[in-house]
């Protein structure tokens, strides 16, 4: 299998606490993010996002 770098920005206290549940479950970080990546990649799951635009009135 070809590995494949990969990079991208991520809110750092998620990164942490991450970080912090691998090394507490005793998996690495990459392993946790492919299966991720490959169960979603296939339908497992979907993420729901909800955005909220609210009108700041003067009064």
């Amino acid at each position: 299998m070809v590995r494949k770098h990969f990079t991208t920005t991520i809110e750092e206290s998620i990164s942490q606490a991450f970080k912090e549940s691998c090394a507490e479950n005793k998996v690495r970080m990459n392993e946790v993010l492919e299966a991720f990546m490959k169960s979603y990649s296939a339908g497992e799951f979907k993420v729901e996002m909800e955005y909220k635009i609210s009108k700041n009135e003067d009064k």
